[in-house]
This record gives structure tokens, C-alpha cells and sequence, in this order.
């Protein structure tokens, strides 16, 4: 069904906007109201030839057209509405409200605050509510079907399974069918039970469950197992924070529908009853404190009354201290909420007079009652209890104001700690300081959500300050540093792009300020971070383009000469290291050809002088062993053994012609060895075996054994079918035979010269062969030469190796984008090896010229005195493996420079951060102690009364006073802006 198939009069057909079971939904503009509208199309299937079918098709009718009748008769602005709904013989469709907020499903993958799933619970359930009051159970609750008119309206759609609750409505799903989706269905409808409102109520639930959670409570790898768990398992606790929600989940969750709340108007009730009755869950909700209970209320989507016994939202906030989340320190806000302000002067004039009186009356209790717990603590005379309750009641109204810790002491912080100074157990005090220490930490936990990373870091220190040893604000610290970290990572890393695409303008790829370079300190800062992998793939593949066109075009050593070129700055480099290793490939397999068409051509040249399988060293079977080395599936090597096969058969003849049978025998042996199939081989063979008999048989079989060994380097012992053992066995037979004497007499030579061959591309083969034959030919002084000689050769190769290696690694270290101290250190042990055993290399001399280079481009880059000085130790240290080049001395003398540069610049960024704090008291006072947000102490000078300046960095800090008259210590908060003085 397309959009152009579609034609229905008075609409202008826009676009698809969904696909279902059997409708698609349309976004249509109405041409009369000049609105736009959402049109539900129900597609048609089935023929008058089929009966089944046309069956189907009519109940598919019946049910679109009673969804469109059901959702006309539930006018309620959290359900869709409907504007028409049309059936005629060529098109069935209804015509409803568009909503283009999105679904509930798309705000929960992004994350729903606390306020927003509350507001969606309580609309959705009064949207069913007026369903289920008129008859209707929708049936099919879930997150796609809950769209948004707006930001904060839910409306309840997709009434395509919804039933009629009455006796007299119209059975439309057939017997047994299971309608509904596994994750929100209520136990009753898997059963197949009868069901009304209460199946929606437990959907809800599930959907509650998961909006607080973040995960549904039923869950299984499979649609059943996840029926079977809504019918036997229980729902998993709720988080802690979201406990005062428990009771309310496990009543909307009961698996009996009669355990479950009578009716969603209930559910409301008990659901508005939790939520005023809990501090953890009004802190969470961070509503507006200054707004009467029923605005907030409504707020949430709640009727305008309380629950039974229930209080207003800003009383039992203002009450318990919860509300004064939305408070903050003098010059805050937090995120989301208004500050908290004090009543206005409008408010109280508005109150009738018996209305001051109770109000009056009312603080004369609280005192008396403040009074009388103080009394009965002991400890205190009468005067001093009412100063204690009279500082108690003033830090209350400080706090209900919103001045927790500032400004200076004249704050509710101060005034509780002037409390617990005359009364160390006073409760009330400590359970307001308490409650600063909690709202501080939320309204940073806010702030730090937002992004404010400033003022969340401001109030965690004073929140910190206030609860030092609170495990949880130390939590929240580390993870404001760590966002304050994170975002001097990003700066740092834009500031690194955007150089980077400057030298690249400039053609500038390498060096210290090279494009790569710079991208490669970005990627170490960010090694997740997508833009810089995209841009950093995207240099190296245009470095990378010379030398890839080059291998396109089959030309390995002009790839090569170009990697080598880059291979100092991109040997680390994945795409480089792939690159080079094809590179190689391609040499090697070139070189392998060309080896193998100098081999072949000599082959044919043995053949034509017929040199068959003589003299050694020079004759066409040991080249063909030879060249099935290099490839033994190469079909010239087929074609080149089938020729030589033919001549050996030939030359076989020809000696059995002139009476020679035994050597006829021996090339006819020789010509089944490299061809078995050739028929006319084995047919003379035979035939001269027939004639000669078994023992001339015998000896010519070894003689030809012993050749093809010969001609395979299968020597001696460990190989299969040695030459030594075929030539001992042809003497058992024949002590006086000529050409079993002369091979023996022959074979160190032959073994002598195939290792000296043999060395020049396996060193390791080349000795084993010879360790082999020198248990057989252990006087053969040749052999014992070559050993020696092979013995400093597998040495002087080991340590060429190892040299190498040492070299690939520094060399990788250096390719790194910011080698640090620790890396550096370990590529200069591996220079100081190579240096000792080679201090004339000119590849590890060029090496330890890079290396001072690195070591410099670290201290150019440092910018904190730490990281300067843990490179400078490092370059000192090494004066024996750097000092042979020339520029060591010269970064040497440049070192205390640099790193005076680093000290200046290190402390602009600390002057630029610090503030001035100026502590006075009246007459004077002695300062004790200033303690910073971890309560490490500030030094103090020896004279510390007042008026005192302190030069700290910006941050909050406990300040404690001793005054002359008092002798008690009076501690307040303060907070140091850089660059500013605070009085």
C-alpha cells in the first residue's frame, strides 16, 4: 500500500507514518480544516474464491471499525481522538488527532526523569480509568502505544485489540487466540481468562516497574519463557532509591486480579499517598518547592484533592527538609528548579487574623516543646536553652530560605554548629546539618547531570565540608573530577584537530607539529573518540596512496622504497603494517618467480646437453627436485618432469640397445621416479628386470634410489630413503660396482656443497644437514669446516635478529603519539644493548638521534613541572647511550630554559585559579584552621588573628574562628572565586 495508491476525498495524502498487522498509518493533510491529520488505512485481502479468506477479511473489518467506534466514544485529552471513521466497498479507514511528540518508547531509550515517569503513570492510568468506566479494556498496553501531544501530555492509542467489557459486545478474537505483547501481559489474559480494567492495571504496573528500573520485571529469552514468568516468578525489588514505590508495584503486580487495586482511580490514590509521604522520592522528583500542593499535583497529571491523611507536597517538603532541594547558595540555581525564595510580604497580608493567632500559637508550642526536650537532656540552665532554641529556630528559617552555608555566617549551616556548640547531642541540629549536607549533594549530582561541571565541583566541596568522612560525597567527587577531566580531554583534543587540519593545509603530515602527529596525541587522549579516528584513517590512507598504486601495478620495491620513506612515523600504524606486510608478500613471491625462471631455463639446458642425472651440480633431475621446492603445483614443473621423464626413457633405450642393461636399468628407474605413470618406463623395466634377475635388479633399483635422493638433498639419515643407505645397500650387493663407489666417494662433497648452497637462505637447514652427515663422515674435514663456519654464521644472523628487533621496537615507541618518561626509558635500555654491540650502526646511531628527538619534543610539550622533570632525570641518566651525538649536549644546555618556561606557565594557570579570602571579625578573632574540600589544612601565618588575607585557590573551604569573648570556635563555610576577593 503506497501513498500514491491511496485516494480519499477531502484529504491530501503526505506520508506514511506506520505499518501493522492490517492497517498502515498515514500522515494526511484535511483540505477543510486545513489540519493536519493522522489516517489509519485498514488493508484488504482475500477473494469471493476464498471463502477462508473473505471470512478473515470481514472479521479484520469488524474489529478496525470497532477500534475506530471505541476510541470515538472515550472523548479524554490523554486518548487519541477520532475525527471520522469511514467504510464504504473501497476503502475502510479512520481519520484521528496526529501526535508528533514521539512515543514513550523512544523517552525511555533516552532516559526519563523521575517527575516525567510519575507524570506518565498517573495520566495513562486516569486515560483508563474513563476507558474502563465506559466499557472498554484496551488490552494491549505498552510503550509504543503511549504517544505525546506534547512535552508532557501521554495519549493512549492503538485500540486495535481493545474489547468491550459488556455481555452484549461482539466476540472478535477467536477462541484460545493469545492477543496482547508477552512483556506487559497480565497473568489472565496468558491464561485465556476472562478480564476487565484490572488486566490494564497489571500492564501499567509492568510499565511502571521498567520506567523506574530501567528494565521490565519479566524477562526470558523467548516470548513463553517470558509468559512463564509473568504466571509463576515475582517481580524483582525496585531500586533503592524508588522503595517508597514498592507496595504500590506489588498491588499492581499481584498475579490474582482481585488482589490488585479496585479500580486505576485507587491505584492514583495509594500512587499520590507514597509519593507525599516520602522525603528520598520528593527530593527525587525536584519540583518546584514554591508552588502550592495542588499545582504541584496537577503538575504530575493528580486531581486537584489529596489523598485521606495526606499532606501538601510543600508542607511535607518545607516540613522535612526535602524542599529545600531547590535551594541553593547565595549567586546558584540548580538545574530544573526555581531558587527558593522566602514567603513574599503579599502572602502573610493575606491572611485572616485567626490565621496569624493559630500560626502564633503554633510557634509558642514548638518553642515550649524545644524547650522541654532540652530540659529534660540535662546539662543546660533555662537561659541557655532558650538561646539554644531561639539560634535552632533562626537556623531553620536560614535553611527554609535557602541559605544553607552562605553568605559568610549568617546561614543555617553557622547557626546549627552555634546549636551543637552549646549542645553537642542536640538532634534537631544535627539532623538540619544532615539535611544541607544531602540537598547540597543533590543540587550537585544536578548540576553535574546538567553539565555544569563548575557548580557541581562548588557544591560538592561545601557538601563535602559539611559531611567530611560520607562515603557517597566522595563518590560523587571522583566523578565530578572525572567529568572536569573529561572535559579538559575534549578541549584538548578540538584544540589538537583543529591544529592538525592547519599543518595539513600546510602540507606539514610529520614532526612535532605534523598532522599526524598531532592527530595521534588526540587519539591517545581519546582513543574512543570517532572524529578522530575518521580523520586520522583518512591522513594515513592518502600517505598510504603512493605506495598502494604501486602494488596495484605490481611493482613491490617501488612500494617498498616509499614505506621505508614513512616508516619512521608510521610504523606503529595498523593500515601501514598491513600495507608493508603485502608489500613483502609481493616482493617475495616475485622474487620466488624470477628464481624459479632462472631455474626452469637452466633445466632446459641440462636437457638439451643431456645432462640428465649427471655430473652433480649440474644435470636436470637435481633441478627438478630444485624447482618443486619453489612450487610443486606449478604446471611447468609437471610439463618440465614429464619431459625429463621422456629423455631418461630414451636414454634407458639407447643403453639397452648397446648391450649397457645394468645403466639402462638404473635411467629407466630414475625416469619412474620423476614420471610412475609412464607406461613405456615400467614396460622396459620390466623387461631388463626379466633379463638381468633379481639381484642386477636390486642394485640398479639403488643405484637409481641413491641418484633421486642426490638429486632431493636427501642425504643421510633422518631423511626417508637417504642416498648413504640406497649406496650401502647397492655395495652389500656389489662391493666393486664403479658407480656405487664414486657416489659414496662423492657424497660429503655433494652434502658440502648442497649446505654451502643451502646456508645463503636457511642457515638453521644448512647446519642441520651437516650435523646429519657428520655422524656418518665424522673425519670429512670439509664438513667439519663448514660447521665451523655455519656455527658464527646462525651467531652473527641470531644477533642481527635481535638487534633488529630491538631496533623495531624503538622504533615503534617512538611512532607512538606521546611517549611519556616510563616508554622512553625502556626504548633507551634497548638503544644501550644495541649501542654495546654495535656502536658504528648507522641505523641505530639514526635511532638514538630520534630518540633525542622524542626526549626534546616531550619537553617542549610538558606543561606541568611533574611530567618536565620526570624527563629531564631521564635525558641526565642517559648520558652514555645519547651522549655520542652532538645535539644531546645542546638539549642538555637548553633544559633549565625550557623548564623555566614550564614554571612560569604553571604558575599563571595557578594565579589565574586562586582568589583572595579576607577573614574579619568583629573586634577580632584568632583564625584556627582553614580547611580545604579534601580537610587538608591551609598554612596559616604565625599571627593569624584577624584581619587576615589568604591567597588560596578557588574552592570552598571550612574556616574556624576563636573569638576573644566567647572562647568557642564558630566554623563557617566559604567559597573563593578566582580572581576575586571574597570578604
Amino acid at each position: 500500500m503506497t501513498t500514491k495508491s491511496i485516494k480519499i476525498s477531502g484529504y491530501e495524502i503526505l506520508r506514511p507514518l506506520g505499518s501493522g498487522g492490517m492497517s498502515t498509518v498515514f500522515l494526511a493533510l484535511q483540505r477543510s480544516l486545513d489540519r493536519k491529520v493522522a489516517i489509519k488505512v485498514m488493508r484488504r485481502g482475500g477473494g469471493d474464491d476464498d471463502d477462508e479468506a473473505s471470512d478473515d477479511g470481514m472479521q479484520a473489518g469488524k474489529r478496525f471499525l470497532l477500534e475506530g467506534r471505541m476510541m470515538a466514544k472515550l472523548p479524554h485529552r490523554n486518548i487519541v481522538a477520532v475525527y471520522d471513521i469511514v467504510s464504504n466497498d473501497e476503502i475502510d479507514y479512520i481519520s484521528m488527532e496526529y501526535l508528533d511528540g514521539g512515543t514513550l518508547s523512544e523517552r525511555m531509550r533516552a532516559g526519563l526523569a523521575l517527575s516525567d515517569a510519575v507524570a506518565v503513570v498517573v495520566q495513562i492510568s486516569s486515560a483508563l480509568q474513563f476507558a474502563h468506566k465506559n466499557g472498554v479494556v484496551h488490552r494491549d498496553l505498552k510503550p509504543a502505544n503511549i504517544m505525546f501531544r506534547d512535552m508532557h501530555t501521554p495519549v493512549l492509542t492503538d485500540f486495535g485489540i481493545a474489547r468491550m467489557g459488556d455481555a452484549t459486545s461482539t466476540r472478535l478474537t477467536q477462541v484460545g487466540m493469545l492477543v496482547g505483547t508477552p512483556t506487559y501481559m497480565s497473568p489472565e489474559q496468558i491464561n485465556g481468562d476472562v478480564i476487565d480494567g484490572r488486566a490494564d492495571q497489571y500492564s501499567l504496573g509492568v510499565l511502571f516497574y521498567e520506567m523506574l528500573a530501567g528494565s521490565p520485571p519479566f524477562r526470558g529469552e523467548t516470548p513463553v519463557s517470558v509468559l512463564m514468568a509473568h504466571l509463576t516468578q515475582t517481580a524483582p525489588p525496585l531500586p533503592v532509591e524508588f522503595r517508597a514505590f514498592q507496595p504500590v508495584i506489588e498491588r499492581m503486580l499481584a498475579k490474582k486480579p482481585d488482589e490488585r487495586y479496585a479500580d486505576m482511580h485507587a491505584f492514583s490514590d495509594d500512587l499520590k499517598s507514597s509519593l507525599v509521604h516520602s522525603d528520598t522520592l520528593l527530593m527525587r522528583l525536584q519540583l518546584d518547592p514554591d508552588q502550592n500542593s495542588s499545582e504541584q499535583l496537577r503538575a504530575l497529571g493528580f486531581s486537584a484533592s489529596s489523598p485521606s491523611g495526606s499532606i501538601g507536597f510543600r508542607d511535607s517538603m518545607r516540613g522535612r527538609l526535602s524542599a529545600v532541594a531547590g535551594s541553593q547558595p547565595a549567586g546558584a540555581s540548580s538545574p530544573g528548579s526555581k531558587p527558593a525564595r522566602a514567603p513574599s510580604a503579599s502572602l502573610w497580608a493575606r491572611l485572616p487574623l485567626w490565621q496569624w493567632v493559630t500560626l502564633g500559637a503554633g510557634v509558642v508550642l514548638i518553642a515550649i516543646g524545644a524547650w522541654l526536650s532540652l530540659s529534660r537532656q540535662g546539662g543546660l540552665t533555662k537561659e541557655q536553652q532558650q538561646v539554644v532554641t531561639l539560634l535552632m529556630q533562626h537556623a531553620q528559617q536560614l535553611s527554609d530560605k535557602g541559605d544553607l552555608v552562605a553568605p559568610a555566617d549568617e546561614n543555617a549551616y553557622a547557626y546549627a554548629q552555634k546549636v551543637l556548640d552549646r549542645d553537642p547531642g542536640n538532634h534537631s541540629a544535627q539532623e538540619l546539618i544532615d539535611g544541607i549536607a544531602k540537598i547540597l549533594a543533590s543540587q550537585s549530582q544536578q548540576a553535574l547531570t546538567a553539565g555544569k561541571i563548575d557548580l557541581a565541583a562548588q557544591l560538592g566541596n561545601q557538601a563535602l565540608l559539611v559531611h567530611p568522612d560520607d562515603a557517597a560525597l566522595r563518590t560523587l567527587a571522583a566523578n565530578i573530577d572525572k567529568a572536569k577531566k573529561a572535559g579538559q580531554v575534549q578541549e584538548q583534543v578540538h584544540d589538537l584537530l583543529q591544529r592538525a587540519q592547519v599543518a595539513h593545509a600546510a602540507g606539514r603530515e610529520f614532526g612535532a607539529d605534523g598532522s599526524y602527529a598531532l592527530l595521534m596525541q588526540a587519539r591517545t587522549l581519546a582513543p574512543d573518540n570517532a572524529e578522530v579516528g575518521k580523520r586520522l584513517d583518512a591522513d594515513v590512507a592518502v600517505l598510504l596512496d603512493t605506495p598502494r598504486k604501486a602494488l596495484v601495478a605490481g611493482d613491490a620495491n617501488a612500494a617498498l622504497s616509499s614505506l621505508n620513506a614513512l616508516q619512521p612515523n608510521l610504523a606503529a600504524n595498523p593500515a601501514f603494517v598491513k600495507l608493508r606486510a603485502e608489500a613483502d608478500a609481493m616482493l617475495k613471491k616475485q622474487q620466488a618467480e624470477k628464481s624459479f625462471v632462472t631455474l626452469l631455463a637452466s633445466g632446459q639446458a641440462q636437457l638439451r646437453a643431456g645432462h640428465l642425472a649427471e655430473p652433480g651440480g649440474d644435470n636436470a633431475v637435481e633441478t627438478l627436485a630444485e624447482l618443486g621446492k619453489l612450487s610443486a603445483d606449478d604446471k611447468r614443473v609437471s610439463a618440465f618432469a614429464s619431459e625429463l621423464a621422456r629423455a631418461l626413457l630414451a636414454d634407458a633405450q639407447r643403453l639397452d640397445g648397446t648391450g649397457e642393461a645394468q645403466h639402462a636399468l638404473e635411467r629407466v628407474g630414475l625416469a619412474l621416479q620423476v614420471a610412475p605413470s609412464l607406461v613405456e618406463a615400467q614396460t622396459l623395466k620390466a623387461q631388463i628386470e626379466k633379463r638381468l634377475g633379481a639381484r642386477a635388479s636390486k642394485l640398479a633399483q639403488d643405484l637409481s634410489t641413491a641418484r633421486q635422493a642426490i638429486a632431493e638433498q636427501r642425504f643421510v639419515a633422518p631423511a626417508t630413503d637417504d642416498a648413504y643407505d640406497a649406496l650401502r645397500s647397492a655395495l652389500e650387493i656389489d662391493a666393486n660396482n664403479a658407480d656405487a663407489k664414486q657416489l659414496m666417494t662423492d657424497l660429503p662433497k655433494r652434502i658440502t656443497a648442497a649446505a654451502t648452497q643451502r646456508a645463503r637462505t636457511d642457515s638453521a637447514a644448512a647446519v642441520a644437514m651437516v650435523g646429519a652427515a657428520r655422524k656418518v663422515f665424522g673425519d670429512d674435514a670439509p664438513l667439519a669446516t663448514l660447521a665451523a663456519t655455519l656455527d658464527k654464521q646462525v651467531a652473527g644472523e641470531r644477533a642481527t635478529a635481535q638487534a633488529q628487533q630491538l631496533r623495531d621496537h624503538i622504533e615503534k615507541g617512538l611512532a607512538e603519539a606521546m611517549p611519556d618518561a616510563t616508554q622512553l626509558r625502556a626504548g633507551l635500555v634497548d638503544l644501550d644493548a644495541l649501542l654495546a654491540s654495535d656502536a658504528t650502526n648507522k641505523d641505530t646511531l639514526a635511532l638514538r638521534a630520534r630518540m633525542i628527538e622524542a626526549i626534546r619534543a616531550g619537553l617542549n610539550r610538558a606543561d606541568n613541572t611533574t611530567d618536565f622533570d620526570a624527563l629531564g632525570v631521564l635525558l641526565k641518566q642517559q648520558a652514555k647511550a645519547l651522549g655520542g651525538d652532538a645535539s644531546y649536549a645542546a638539549l642538555l644546555g637548553q633544559a633549565p630554559q625550557l623548564r623555566a618556561k614550564v614554571v612560569a606557565a604553571e604558575q599563571a594557570r595557578a594565579a589565574a585559579q586562586r582568589g583572595e579570602l579576607v577573614l574579619n571579625a568583629y573586634p577580632w578573632a584568632t583564625v584556627e584552621s582553614v580547611l580545604d574540600a579534601d580537610r587538608h589544612p591551609v598554612a596559616l601565618p604565625a599571627d593569624a588573628t584577624t584581619p587576615l588575607i589568604l591567597t588560596l585557590p578557588a574552592g570552598s573551604y571550612a574556616v574556624s574562628f576563636r573569638h576573644p569573648q566567647s572562647g568557642k570556635p564558630v566554623r563557617i563555610i566559604a567559597k573563593v572565586d578566582a580572581g576575586k576577593r571574597t570578604q
